[in-house]
């Protein structure tokens, strides 16, 4: 998802990068409650006709599911802000890890979409400047990369 922003107060243009999220991390608990209430139900009435077993299987799957929901929560938490200014491109990643900021020099910077050399691959759209790249937009489908790329060139190349 790519969200763009004008300030017309220091005229600088600002794009929000973020993985789409379907389910907020609400959401996502009560699924989590439910599943474990249908898992366990169904469990419980296998075990109380003897097929204990059902139950430890049933704990182990709900504890993959957990461990995976919760992985795909704090990946979707990510995000890029890529802010232009007068003279400068400023690159903010945000992850769950770290926060890393790279600037470019405007009048130097490029930005490319360059094709995957495997067939099938997606594309990866990269800002370069005096020698440095930084990859942008990871979590983003083909036409979302081609729109932020266009958009990205017509606002570096537009006047300050």
């Amino acid at each position: 998802m790519v969200a763009t922003h004008f300030d017309s107060q220091d005229c600088s243009r600002r794009f929000l990068i973020r993985p789409n999220r379907s389910l907020s991390w609400s959401e996502m608990v009560r699924f989590y409650l439910g599943m474990l209430g249908v898992s366990f139900g169904i469990a419980i009435a296998f075990a109380l006709k003897g097929a204990w077993l059902v139950l430890p299987f049933a704990g182990l799957e709900m504890l993959a599911l957990g461990i995976a929901l919760y992985m795909v929560a704090r990946r979707g938490s990510d995000w890029q802000m890529i802010s232009i200014r007068e003279d400068e491109v400023a690159v903010v990643e945000h992850s769950s890890k770290h926060e890393y900021r790279q600037t470019f020099q405007r009048a130097w910077a490029k930005v490319e979409l360059e094709r995957a050399m495997i067939r099938g691959y997606p594309s990866k759209l990269v800002i370069r400047s005096h020698g440095r790249s930084l990859e942008l937009g990871g979590c983003l489908n083909e036409a979302d990369k081609k729109y932020l790329a266009r958009e990205l060139n017509a606002a570096i190349r537009a006047n300050p």
